[in-house]
Formats: structure tokens, C-alpha cells, sequence
């Protein structure tokens, strides 16, 4: 019975030591956090002050938004994404660049950056969420990031703010020179080809199957979508890379129920 009682007491003894000790560690710990508290928030305040004064400022460009298409896998169901790239103009050719730019937020948020910054916004471009916007204007990044994709150089950037230039002459005008790397294509054309079995197709005059051929187009050759009319209906140019942003005169209106997606 003594022997059990002693056990008990030193099982005690034990815990309260234990509790001691814990109790003296987070003492010292809290002590030594408040000691350097101020150092720490000293140093988190330098660091926050160098990313804001890390910044550059890119002048005499366009900013641009576009609406990229992103089929399913079965490719019936497209469900746009919002993207942002800036067109730099440079002095000399060589100078120019594209730089694909991050625009944080959701796409509310973004929607709502475009309407207050942009200017001459069609339609169609929320409505169908489809084509794009150029806005000329100067930007601010934390910095330019370059790699090399497509045998190019490529840039990207976070987006800190953008200031519009309502005065400059016209964007596509201003960005209807040659720029290099991957970011300078037409993303945010949606391609079609001929359903499969058809050989030839109509290009109307207007939206109408009664309507007057414009144009006729084969299996071979690939459709680009410039503008929805409806549900059944798009506008759309013959796809052509040596042309002015990658669209022929051979244009007219079609049915989707023709069509089937590239991209």
C-alpha cells in the first residue's frame, strides 16, 4: 500500500515538473519574441519598401485583352479566358517586344479593370466574351521577365497599375508592326475547318441560307471567327498567316452547325 502511494506522489511530482518546465520554455520564447519583434517588423518593412521601389515603368505601348479560347475535350463546349499582353514600341524594330501580362483577380474583377481603363469596347467582346481591346498606355511592373520559347525571346510581367493615353493615335494602327516570339500571334482567334464528309461551304452576304454566296471554301482551308451573330450564326474570314492579323478578304457569314473547332 505504501509502495503504491509513493508511486502515486512521484507520478505527480513528475507532471508538475513537466508543467514547470513547459511554462519556463514559452516564458523564454515570449521573451525573446518581443527582443526582436522590432527587428523582425524592421526588416519586413525594408523588404515590403525595396519591392515598391523595384518597379518599371514601360511607355509607348498598347496594353491588350483578349478572350482566349478553352474547348472541352469533346471540343463542344468553349469557355473563354481572359488574358492580357502588352505591345512595348520600341525606337528601332528590333526593339519592339510583347509582353504577356498577369492581371491579378477574378474575371469579374478584370471585367471591371477593362471598362474602366479601355476605351471603344465593342459588343461583342463581353457579350460573347470573343476578340479583343487594345488600349494604348504606360504600365508598371515589378520587372520583365525574359525566357526563350519558339527559338524566341518571350517576356512576362505582373501588372501593378496602367495608366490609359486617350490622346494617342489608333492602337491597332500603333501595334501594326512586327514583333517577335510567341506572344505575338492571334490568340484569341477561334478556328474552325469544314464538318467532316463536306467538301465545300458558302460564305453568305448576309444571315440567311437564301442569302447571296460570297465567297465559296473547301476542306482544306481553315475559318476564323471574327464576330458572333446568335447562336446559329458567326461572321468569319478565311485563315491565312500572310495576312494582316492572319484574316483574307474571303469573309461572310456561315451556320455553326457546319463547323467544327480547331482550337
Amino acid at each position: 500500500m505504501w509502495q503504491n502511494i509513493k508511486i502515486e506522489n512521484v507520478s505527480k511530482i513528475e507532471k508538475r515538473l513537466q508543467n514547470l518546465l513547459f511554462g519556463g520554455l514559452m516564458f523564454y520564447l515570449i521573451q525573446k519574441m518581443k527582443k526582436y519583434a522590432s527587428l523582425i517588423f524592421f526588416l519586413f518593412l525594408a523588404v515590403f519598401s525595396l519591392r515598391a521601389i523595384a518597379t518599371e515603368e514601360i511607355k509607348n505601348g498598347i496594353l491588350q485583352a483578349y478572350w482566349q479560347p478553352n474547348w472541352n475535350a469533346d471540343a463542344t463546349v468553349n469557355t473563354p479566358e481572359l488574358e492580357f499582353r502588352y505591345f512595348a514600341l520600341g525606337n528601332k524594330k528590333k526593339d519592339n517586344k510583347v509582353i504577356d501580362i498577369t492581371v491579378n483577380g477574378s474575371e469579374a474583377q478584370k471585367i471591371a479593370f477593362i471598362k474602366k481603363n479601355f476605351k471603344n469596347i465593342p459588343d461583342n467582346f463581353f457579350t460573347f466574351k470573343e476578340w479583343y481591346v487594345n488600349q494604348p498606355g504606360t504600365m508598371k511592373v515589378p520587372a520583365v521577365i525574359k525566357y526563350m520559347e519558339c527559338n524566341a525571346d518571350n517576356y512576362q510581367a505582373d501588372l501593378l497599375s496602367f495608366q490609359p493615353e486617350n490622346t494617342a493615335k489608333n492602337a491597332d494602327d500603333m501595334i501594326a508592326q512586327d514583333f517577335d516570339g510567341c506572344g505575338s500571334g492571334t490568340p484569341y482567334l477561334v478556328l474552325y475547318q469544314l464538318k467532316e464528309g463536306e467538301k465545300t461551304l458558302s460564305l453568305k452576304s448576309e444571315v440567311s441560307e437564301t442569302a447571296p454566296d460570297l465567297a465559296s471554301v473547301n476542306s482544306n482551308e481553315t475559318l476564323a471567327k471574327i464576330r458572333t451573330v446568335d447562336k446559329a450564326w458567326i461572321y468569319v474570314a478565311v485563315y491565312d498567316e500572310a495576312e494582316k492579323g492572319h484574316l483574307s478578304n474571303k469573309r461572310g457569314f456561315v451556320k455553326l452547325s457546319a463547323l467544327t473547332p480547331l482550337n
